[in-house]
């Protein structure tokens, strides 16, 4: 389904303390803590990075969804871009045939991910090799008004994506790709 994507990460120092933070201000668990391996696709003369959006074949369990970002702004210290999403019963299959059609697998990320809900807002709890983040996706007044009942201002929301955030980790700490995998095989 295509729909306008509204949303801002903050970094947070603890995921146990932010998911009580989440529970106390009325949010509710909507799904449990699950590891997600992520890939990004491109073609081998990187046309969608040229154009700022991106393809992502995302798995969790037995789950897989396909994604386009198209080239996002930032309106009020959020994100702000068009996305595609669609379910796919096997990941490695569209792989595959993602790469018959010129697509490869640009770059990895995984996280472990837990999903929350307060009235229109969705809400992730994202453990990252490189940090801890809560994601903020709704309409831009609810979703500033929820960050501010947190306790951050609009100076401490992230536009980046994950992709950029694990590049200036990886760059700042003089990392490889490989140090930057949970190490779970998939």
């Amino acid at each position: 389904m295509a729909h306008r994507e509204i949303e801002i990460k903050l970094e947070v120092a603890s995921a146990l303390r932010a998911s009580g933070r989440l529970r106390a201000l009325g949010a509710t668990l909507e799904s449990r803590r699950r590891f997600e391996d992520n890939f990004l696709l491109d073609t081998s003369d990187r046309r969608l990075r040229r154009r700022k959006a991106l393809l992502r074949v995302r798995e969790s369990g037995d789950r897989a969804i396909l994604t386009y970002k198209g080239k996002g702004t930032v309106v009020r210290g959020a994100k702000v871009r068009s996305e595609i999403e669609t379910k796919v019963s096997d990941a490695r299959a569209l792989i595959a045939i993602l790469k018959r059609l010129g697509f490869t697998k640009r770059f990895r990320y995984q996280k472990y991910r837990t999903t929350f809900r307060h009235d229109a807002l969705v809400i992730t709890l994202d453990e990252t090799p490189i940090g801890t983040y809560l994601e903020i996706e709704g309409a831009h007044a609810p979703l500033q008004k929820f960050a501010v009942r947190l306790g951050y201002n609009q100076g401490q929301f992230i536009s980046k994506t994950y992709h950029e955030l694990f590049m200036l980790y990886r760059r700042a700490n003089h990392l490889r790709a490989r140090d930057m995998i949970f190490g779970i095989k998939t």
